[in-house]
């Protein structure tokens, strides 16, 4: 049986481009980790779908603006989607709405409400390279109409 690796708070925001972890404590009261019960002078756990969310949480903030009273209503909507098992594609888009709701692939569904739109493809591939997981090679596409430049 595998083991599950975890991370401390020093990983996470060492993980997330070197963050301050203040900014991490911040996010750490959000559902779903403020649920989690704490041991004093223990420090916090947190596991690859923590970090992956905490990434996220990132996106949100730094590129799109959220304030943090609206993340506080979607982190735990967000979490359960990272942490529910699934065939990752190599491209994956999610829609997270704007107030609360379930996160969602798009791919090949109609978006009808506000919301925000990631590439969890960038996301996990940020967290893998932290970790030292190799990328997935991707096929490229063959050229089929390349002509000989011989007569």
């Amino acid at each position: 049986m595998l083991a599950t690796k975890s991370f401390t708070a020093k990983d996470v925001c060492a993980a997330l481009g070197d963050i301050n972890r203040s900014r991490l404590h911040l996010w750490a009261q959000l559902p779903p980790f403020s649920e989690r019960p704490t041991r004093e002078r223990s420090a916090r756990r947190f596991t690859k779908a923590d970090l992956l969310t905490f990434a996220i949480l990132q996106t949100l903030e730094d590129d799109f603006g959220m304030r943090r009273g609206n993340i506080g209503r979607i982190s735990a909507a967000i979490h359960h989607y990272v942490s529910t098992p699934r065939q990752v594609p190599m491209e994956e888009w999610v829609f997270i709405p704007r107030y609360e709701g379930a996160v969602r692939s798009v791919q090949g569904q109609r978006i009808a409400t506000s919301g925000w739109v990631i590439d969890m493809a960038k996301e996990r591939e940020r967290i893998d390279l932290y970790l030292g997981v190799t990328p997935p090679q991707q096929e490229l596409s063959l050229i089929s109409d390349v002509k000989s430049g011989r007569q």
